[in-house]
């Protein structure tokens, strides 16, 4: 008999939109899946939206408070595209009652936060719960490349890990006021938004935990309007500037702003090493630079790889033939079936998905960067 898997969707934004089309896809892209995935509820708090969504979308039913996701028999799965501040309590309680949980980056509004959802996921991990938060760039075929490549010793030692994420989202000043600019609502800025991605994307790629961060969030745009013409005071940082020290002896510099006037979305990413050095670019994701000391000196220099070869990379055979690339909905796809295999078939959703564990450990590099901008000085981590 076929599992089903029901899916309880809270928010109805533009996450919610990602989360769905990937929800609708997964069956035929990733065919025969070993499970029948059905959305049954979407949830937000204006009525008429909720509605709306669950007609574009195709869910059977809409509600305005989740809860009621929670409360719903029919519903195995909860996806949290909420708001920050609605991530803890609803994800807690779905663990409780049972439900398979995925809550997109950051896991939470504080680290007190995280540090709840963790250990309630830990205890609901012991009776075949799965729980992971989405980010999403773990399933990039070109980094699951630069992973293997690091691995399998290609780079050495790891010397340095740099990381540009940029945005001009709010480089115009009249750009309106968003809840994500509000601290009650979002806890940090461009810091969870952008760099929360590339602080996991440290863990993931070089295996190593952060030891020590040094930061400075600064806010260069101190009041916006709202859509309404009321002005706000902007809470959060726009630029996020992070030190790191790793466990493994490397050091790490992460720089994100949605600022950068004249970048809509580029993040790009260099790792270097004592015998080699890797280079992505998310605008051109389906490629990875290489280079290698290795290499005779009279043609050293970085090669091109194109990230598209069905029989050696991952995810390429499920989806296009050699050559034809992949973007940032297929991460997505990619990430949630992932998650839903792993429910499932009983798989771990470690170390390819980032479980409640990794949302803790980013949780405690952000709140040691706020730390560290609002106090000055290095601050040191302790596990």
């Amino acid at each position: 008999m076929t599992l089903k898997l029901g899916i309880g969707m809270l928010g109805y934004g533009f996450m919610a939109k990602a989360h769905t089309n990937a929800y609708k896809k997964i069956k035929y892209i990733f065919h025969p899946f070993p499970a029948e995935i059905e959305l049954i509820a979407i949830c937000g708090r204006d009525k008429n939206k909720a509605q709306e969504a669950a007609q574009r979308y195709q869910y059977q039913k809409w509600v305005i408070h989740w809860q009621d996701l929670v409360e719903d028999e029919s519903i195995q799965v909860l996806d949290n595209t909420a708001t920050n501040d609605v991530h803890c309590e609803p994800c807690i309680a779905a663990l409780e009652a049972g439900k398979h949980v995925i809550v997109e980056k950051p896991m939470a509004l504080t680290l007190a936060e995280a540090r709840k959802m963790y250990e309630v996921a830990k205890e609901a991990e012991k009776k075949g719960i799965k729980h992971m938060v989405a980010f999403n760039y773990r399933f990039v075929p070109a980094l699951r490349l630069a992973r293997k490549l690091i691995n399998e010793g290609k780079l050495g030692r790891i010397y340095q890990f740099r990381s540009n994420f940029l945005s001009d989202r709010l480089s115009n000043p009249q750009a309106p006021w968003a809840w994500r600019l509000s601290k009650e609502k979002a806890g940090s800025g461009v810091l969870g938004d952008l760099n929360s991605h590339a602080i996991d994307m440290v863990r993931f790629l070089l295996q190593t935990e952060v030891q020590a961060v040094l930061a400075w969030n600064p806010t260069l745009i101190s009041h916006r309007l709202t859509p309404e013409g009321k002005s706000c005071p902007v809470e959060v940082d726009d630029v996020s500037l992070i030190w790191l020290k790793l466990a493994n002896g490397a050091v790490a510099c992460l720089e994100a702003s949605k600022v950068a006037t004249g970048y809509k979305t580029t993040w790009r990413i260099e790792i270097h090493g004592s015998e080699g050095a890797l280079a992505f670019d998310l605008i051109r994701g389906n490629e990875l630079q290489f280079f290698s000391r290795r290499d005779p000196v009279e043609i050293q220099g970085f090669r091109l790889i194109h990230v598209t070869e069905p029989e050696v990379h991952d995810y390429i055979s499920y989806w296009w033939p050699r050559g034809h690339g992949l973007g940032w909905e297929h991460y997505h796809i990619n990430m949630l079936e992932h998650f839903l295999r792993c429910i499932a078939t009983g798989d771990n959703v470690a170390p390819w998905g980032a479980t409640f564990l990794d949302g803790l450990r980013c949780q405690e590099v952000i709140e040691a960067a706020l730390t560290s901008s609002r106090q000055g000085g290095w601050i040191e981590l302790v596990y």
